[in-house]
């Protein structure tokens, strides 16, 4: 199993990071995105980062870690290589 990041700013951090079991919350992403919670196996040292994910540089700042459970839908396209997401909220428990 590999590791699987969420990437955020300071506020959301501070909201997910508030229950010993962390929700990620599904939204509508501004780009032709189906809504849902998104997660990349990209690390910190990834190389331009920000730009690879398609979001703004202040929302790498804070990040989540868990280890994948297999049950993320890859975006569809190149980028599904190694952009995942769930439809609905998704919770990942203390043990991951």
């Amino acid at each position: 199993m590999s590791a699987m990041f969420h990437y955020m700013d300071r506020d959301g951090f501070n909201a997910i990071r508030s229950r010993p079991d962390w929700l990620f919350k599904a939204f509508k992403p501004p780009a032709e995105h189906p809504p849902g919670a998104y997660f990349t196996t990209l690390g910190r040292d990834t190389r331009n980062l920000a730009q690879r994910l398609g979001i703004p540089k202040s929302k790498t700042e804070f990040y989540f870690e868990f280890t994948d459970a297999g049950d993320l839908q890859p975006l569809r396209g190149d980028r599904g290589e190694f952009i995942f997401y769930s439809p609905v909220d998704y919770e990942v428990v203390e043990v991951r």
